[in-house]
């Protein structure tokens, strides 16, 4: 999965990947992804068509991330970068 979310367009690194089954015939997968692609809907719903064919997920959440915003959190430990 990981391998897959690293190969879209744009996306330079993939972390704080989180899949797990919603009962038995669901499964969900959270993610934050570092891109540089332009036109964020379009790497969102190339991201969830490519994991509901290849690992039938349909419930994805994906948060998007920029280079900058990347190293800032990576430079800062225990900084919790969701309430920036």
């Amino acid at each position: 999965m990981r391998h897959l979310l690293l190969n879209l367009p744009g996306v330079t690194e993939v972390h704080d990947l989180h899949v797990w089954a919603m009962g038995t015939s669901h499964i969900a997968l959270t993610a934050h992804l570092v891109n540089h692609a332009a036109d964020t809907s379009v790497l969102l719903r190339m991201a969830e068509e490519e994991l509901h064919h290849h690992f039938e997920i349909r419930h994805v959440t994906l948060q998007l991330e920029t280079p900058a915003y990347a190293q800032i959190c990576s430079l800062r430990p225990g900084l919790d970068c969701q309430k920036e």
